[in-house]
């Protein structure tokens, strides 16, 4: 993992200094999430198509149907642009011009690559990813189904981080004309557990789904 210098599609220019650009910080924010927006292109039309991620060392991973046109699109050797953003919170400001939002965002450019090795390793991943320990638990996934699986790996060649936190930002004039103003804080929590209606009565809550309630956050 190195970092590199901002390129032209990733330099922050509009409030440059929200802008992140070590690949240490940017994995960090990678990893609190599981989903993301995918940009590419199919006979020259852009589309933008959400799907779960996982990230293991320099590289992201995506998964989907051995025929999945998405998947299939991006290894014509088009750049996949790839977003993340995790809202934080709502900035109520003196005037509608400043009102805004908290957020952690980062955006990633890279050419996909299929990928067959470790395909049953790394589909486990993005299971854990969005519920730890989960993947241990359950039956592992046949030869068949993992055929059925169309894996591809987008290497990060250039990514950048971008993150606005605080207060409004008014104008000097604005602070003292009676409006109220400040930040409505959001949260992502588990909200409650629906077992499945076919699941037989002697099996308990596993730990690891008890230790996912608990959380306080999910992308914290």
């Amino acid at each position: 993992m190195t970092d590199q210098q901002p390129s032209e599609r990733t330099r922050v220019s509009r409030y440059s200094g929200r802008g992140i650009y070590r690949r240490d910080e940017i994995y960090s924010l990678l990893d609190k999430s599981f989903l993301c927006q995918v940009g590419y292109t199919i006979n020259g039309e852009a589309r933008v198509l959400p799907n779960a991620y996982v990230r293991i060392g320099d590289a992201l991973y995506l998964h989907g149907h051995l025929q999945n046109q998405m998947l299939n699109a991006l290894l014509d050797g088009q750049t996949a642009c790839i977003s993340m953003t995790l809202l934080d919170g709502l900035v109520l400001a003196r005037t509608g011009f400043n009102h805004s939002v908290n957020y952690r965002s980062v955006t990633v450019f890279g050419k996909a690559e299929r990928v067959e090795e470790n395909k049953a390793e790394i589909l486990d991943a993005f299971i854990n990813q969005i519920v730890p320990g989960r993947a241990p638990t359950i039956r592992a996934a046949t030869p068949q189904e993992l055929n059925a699986t169309l894996l591809i790996k987008i290497p990060i060649d250039e990514a950048v981080a971008k993150v606005r936190s605080g207060p409004p930002k008014d104008k000097d004039s604005d602070y003292d004309n009676g409006i109220w103003a400040g930040v409505i804080n959001l949260n992502t929590l588990a909200e409650s557990v629906e077992p499945c209606p076919q699941l037989e009565a002697n099996i308990p809550m596993p730990q690891h789904i008890e230790s996912f309630m608990t959380q306080i956050s999910l992308f914290e």
